[in-house]
């Protein structure tokens, strides 16, 4: 399991209830990308320039409509840390220790560089930045539309879609980000509903638009990511879409997704939807983050001890100490025909 599961997987799981439902908003603005850059994005098929089922890599962050929305990111990091109100970081946590050895820390890797001017690079690294850039560059958002993010209460994902007058609904387990969520939709008046649900067993009354998930199914175990692809298209209209990112070659023995073969198997055929762009998943060789466990400093932090205890290194794993990075993060398309 990534270092990042605990807070995570907690809100994965819960009791069974029906997804409520409201009125249509009337948002104003929007965060569709210029019809020229999506569809470069999504004709290329397998065609490794213009691949968008693919791993991460800091250049895209250079993309014109990419920076503009990195610079909303900022200002609405900014704004909300002016009127007192909170987003959960990378971790999924409200909080994070403010220590250059936390596990937090070590799981940037070895390489790790902020971006230019990042509002608050301790809760928001750059690799939180690509997912919701590359969600957004790779879709076409507009305002009204519904959308359902599974496992993002009080997320800055789930607060930007808010912020572009999509309907949002976020699903967690976490009370606390629940709470929290329903604080900044209150502060902000947006559409954004925070409800605490078991994911895999929601019931929708109105498909929604979009379904999208920010790097939470690799600490769920593989069973369950397979019972939930397979109830995702009830969640969509016809011409919805389903975005995901995830951990890529994490060495977790949970999250195991470790080829294009694993995101094929592990999320394209459960779901029996479309994939839309290159129908192979590309890795790109780039590799980014480092589990902690395999830094020199888990020695000293029982970091190997916990993982072992938890069961996601066996002993001989967690005592490999890794010279350079690891594992990187994916994105998956999905569309319902």
């Amino acid at each position: 399991m990534s270092p990042r599961a605990s807070p995570r997987a907690r809100r994965f799981f819960c009791q069974s209830a029906r997804m409520p439902t409201g009125p249509p908003s009337n948002p104003t603005s929007s965060c569709s990308p210029p019809k020229t850059e999506r569809s470069t994005g999504i004709m290329g098929r397998d065609n490794p320039a213009t691949a968008i089922n693919k791993t991460m890599d800091r250049a895209d962050l250079e993309i014109p409509a990419a920076r503009k929305i990195v610079g909303e990111l900022n200002g609405l990091i900014t704004d909300f840390r002016a009127r007192g109100l909170r987003i959960s970081s990378w971790y999924g946590a409200l909080d994070l220790p403010d220590d250059p050895a936390s596990s937090e820390r070590v799981n940037r890797g070895y390489r790790y560089h902020p971006l230019d001017g990042a509002a608050d690079d301790r809760l928001f690294p750059w690799f939180l930045y690509w997912e919701i850039v590359w969600l957004s560059l790779n879709n076409e958002f507009q305002p009204g539309q519904r959308l359902l993010d599974l496992g993002g209460c009080s997320s800055l994902f789930s607060v930007y879609m808010a912020s572009k007058g999509l309907e949002v609904t976020a699903v967690d387990l976490s009370r606390r980000l629940v709470f929290n969520g329903k604080r900044l939709a209150r502060a902000t008046g947006w559409p954004l509903r925070n409800v605490r649900r078991d994911i895999s067993k929601l019931t929708v009354r109105e498909p929604f638009d979009h379904v999208t998930s920010i790097c939470v199914y690799e600490h769920v175990p593989i069973s369950g990511r397979i019972r939930l692809g397979a109830e995702v298209g009830r969640f969509l209209r016809p011409g919805g879409s389903y975005s995901i990112t995830f951990d890529y070659l994490n060495p977790s023995r949970l999250a195991a997704i470790d080829s294009p073969n694993d995101v094929e198997q592990q999320f394209v055929q459960p779901t029996g939807l479309r994939v839309r762009g290159n129908r192979t998943f590309l890795d790109n060789g780039k590799r980014y983050l480092l589990h902690p466990a395999h830094h020199p400093r888990a020695a000293n932090k029982n970091w190997r001890k916990h993982y072992v205890e938890l069961g996601h290194l066996d002993q001989e794993a967690a005592e490999t100490v890794s010279r350079s990075d690891e594992y990187t993060f994916g994105a998956l398309f999905l569309e319902r025909p």
